[in-house]
């Protein structure tokens, strides 16, 4: 049996990729995950979170109308972009944290750096090292089938 650095190498650190390897970790393995953005993947970090925070704040300003029909005495106020996006990146940050902190806890080493598979059972991180493991996977995610299909349709796919 050939002997490699890691007996799993996850290569996405989305919620799919962070919890194969924490999974993996908690039965023994040694597990490493490369990430070459933040930890969370798109849903956390660039889609359904973010999205629901921006709804959350869009629907005060009628929440304060609702107020003010009840009898509270509110004066309006200006929204504050650079204030709610301030939070909005801090929030984002703890998310990643959290992230971190249960890779980390479960005793998986972390690259924060892009990687590819270099072959069957090797993976070559963009500092140019190289790592070698029984098993490799890949959670970077997808993309909607249309922009597959279009894609295709251009020719700068595979169908």
């Amino acid at each position: 049996m050939a002997d490699f650095d890691y007996d799993l190498f996850v290569i996405g650190g989305g919620s799919g990729g962070v919890r194969a390897a924490r999974v993996a970790a908690a039965g023994g393995a040694r597990v490493a995950l490369a990430e070459d953005s933040r930890l969370g993947g798109t849903c956390v970090i660039r889609g359904c979170v973010p999205k629901k925070l921006m709804v959350f704040a869009s629907e005060y300003r009628e929440m304060f109308a609702d107020a003010r029909a009840y009898g509270w005495d509110l004066e309006d106020g200006a929204f504050d972009w650079t204030r709610f996006s301030g939070q909005l990146n801090r929030e984002l940050d703890r998310l990643e944290g959290v992230y971190r902190g249960l890779l980390e806890g479960s005793k998986v080493e972390i690259f924060d750096q892009r990687a590819r598979l270099a072959d069957p059972h090797s993976v070559t991180l963009a500092d140019g090292s190289t790592r070698s493991a029984k098993h490799i996977l890949i959670a970077t995610g997808g993309r909607p089938a249309a922009a597959r299909h279009a894609q295709c349709a251009s020719g700068d796919g595979v169908g």
